[in-house]
C-alpha cells in the first residue's frame, strides 16, 4: 500500500513543474487519490490560469465517493482573484476528504480556505511533507512573511577572489555562464546596479532552450531593476532598456514612467549606505509582487546586502584564474556580521574546471 506521503511527494514533484512560469502565484500540485490509485492529478502553470486543484477536478472520470482523497502541497485558495476560489469548487464537488501540506502565507487565505473546506463537513489534515513544501516556494512564503521576495546572489569570482578581469570579459567558463540562465529562468526579477550596466552592457535576459527544463510554456524574461541613484544611465544606450520587458530604476530624484520602454522610476531615500535597500525590497514584494530576486552585485551592493540581512542565498562560480591587484575584490570591509546569521554550505558541483558553491544564510 502506497503511503500518503508518497502521494504528497507526488503533488510537490507536480508543483516544480511550475517553477518557471507560476509566478507570481506559488507552485502548486495536486493529486486525486482512491485506495492505491492515482486518478487525477495536475499543477498550476501560470497566473491567470485555472490552478491544480480545479484542473484535477475536471481531470477525474470517476464519480465522486467517500473514498477519495485530494493531496496538495498549498492551502486551497479561497477568495477571487484572476480565477474563483479553489474551496467553492472542492465543496461543489463532493469530495471529503483533503490532505493540505502547509497553509498558504498570503493573509487572504491563511487558515481560512482550511476553515472553510472543514465547515461544509470535508475532513482535512494539514503538515504533511511541510518542510518540503516550503523548499519549492520560499520566494512566495519570503513576499508575505518577511514583506521581501528571497534575495539570491550570483557571482563570478577568480581564485583570488576578484569579479572583474581587465584581459578577458568572462571570468567562468562557458558551462557556468549557461548555468546562470537557470537562475534567471527561475527569478521574477534580477538586479544590478548602474555601475554594472556602465561596464559590462548586459541585456539580463534569458537565453536557454524551454526543451532543456522539459516545459511547454513560453520562458518570461525576470523584471530588469537598477540602482541609478542618480539617474545617470541613458536609456536609449544600454541594452537593459530594450525590448518590451519591465524595468524598473529606482533613484533618488523622482517617479515618472516611460510607456513606451516598459520603464518605472521609482524614487527611493537613501541612508547611509546610498539608497535604501530595504525599501526597494518592500516594493519589489509588495507592489511589483516579486518572489525571487536575483541580484547581480558589485563589491559595494553585495557588501550592503549582507550588512544589512537581506540575503538568503549565494550562488558562486569560481574560476582557477588568478588576476592579481588589476581586478576588482568580490566584498567589501566587514567588521562585523550578525550572530543570527549562518552560512551553511548547500552543495558544490563541479562545471569541469570551475566550482559552483550554493551558501544558504539560515536564521536563528
Amino acid at each position: 500500500m502506497k503511503s500518503e506521503i508518497f502521494f504528497m511527494e507526488r503533488a510537490i514533484d507536480l508543483a516544480k513543474k511550475g517553477t518557471f512560469t507560476s509566478s507570481p502565484n506559488p507552485s502548486v500540485g495536486c493529486v486525486i487519490v482512491e485506495g492505491n490509485k492515482i486518478l487525477s492529478e495536475s499543477f498550476h502553470l501560470k497566473s491567470g490560469t485555472e490552478h491544480a486543484e480545479i484542473i484535477a477536478l475536471k481531470k477525474l472520470k470517476k464519480k465522486i465517493n467517500k473514498k477519495m482523497i485530494m493531496f496538495v502541497n498549498l492551502e486551497p485558495c479561497c477568495h477571487q482573484g484572476k480565477t474563483g476560489p479553489c474551496t467553492k469548487a472542492i465543496i461543489d464537488s463532493g469530495i471529503k476528504n483533503i490532505v493540505v501540506s502547509m497553509l498558504d502565507p498570503n493573509p487572504k487565505v491563511k487558515g481560512k480556505g482550511v476553515k472553510e473546506l472543514r465547515s461544509n463537513g470535508i475532513n482535512v489534515d494539514v503538515g504533511l511533507c511541510k518542510e518540503k513544501s516550503k523548499k519549492i516556494n520560499l520566494g512566495f512564503i519570503s513576499r508575505f512573511e518577511k514583506k521581501r521576495p528571497y534575495v539570491l546572489t550570483k557571482q563570478a569570482i577568480s581564485l583570488d577572489f576578484k569579479i572583474t578581469n581587465p584581459s578577458s570579459k568572462w571570468i567562468s567558463n562557458k558551462q557556468s555562464r549557461d548555468d546562470v540562465h537557470y537562475l534567471r529562468a527561475k527569478s521574477c526579477a534580477i538586479l544590478v546596479s548602474s555601475n554594472t550596466i556602465i561596464s559590462d552592457n548586459p541585456k539580463l535576459t534569458v537565453r536557454i532552450d524551454k526543451s532543456k527544463l522539459n516545459i511547454d510554456n513560453k520562458l518570461r524574461n525576470p523584471v530588469r531593476v537598477v540602482l541609478d541613484t542618480k539617474l545617470s544611465l541613458n536609456i536609449n544606450k544600454y541594452n537593459f532598456f530594450n525590448g518590451k520587458d519591465k524595468k524598473i530604476v529606482f533613484n533618488s530624484l523622482l517617479n515618472n514612467t516611460n510607456t513606451e520602454k516598459n520603464i518605472d522610476f521609482v524614487k527611493v531615500e537613501k541612508d547611509k549606505s546610498g539608497i535604501n535597500l530595504k525599501s526597494i525590497m518592500r516594493i519589489l514584494a509588495e507592489k511589483y509582487e516579486i518572489n525571487y530576486l536575483m541580484v547581480e552585485p558589485g563589491k559595494k551592493l553585495f557588501t550592503n546586502l549582507l550588512l544589512k540581512n537581506l540575503l538568503d542565498e549565494i550562488v558562486i562560480y569560481k574560476s582557477s584564474v588568478i588576476i592579481g591587484d588589476s581586478g576588482l575584490s568580490c566584498i567589501g570591509s566587514i567588521k562585523s556580521f550578525s550572530k543570527e546569521n549562518i552560512i551553511h554550505t548547500e552543495s558544490i558541483t563541479k562545471f569541469s574546471n570551475d566550482v559552483k558553491i550554493i551558501y544558504k544564510i539560515l536564521r536563528k
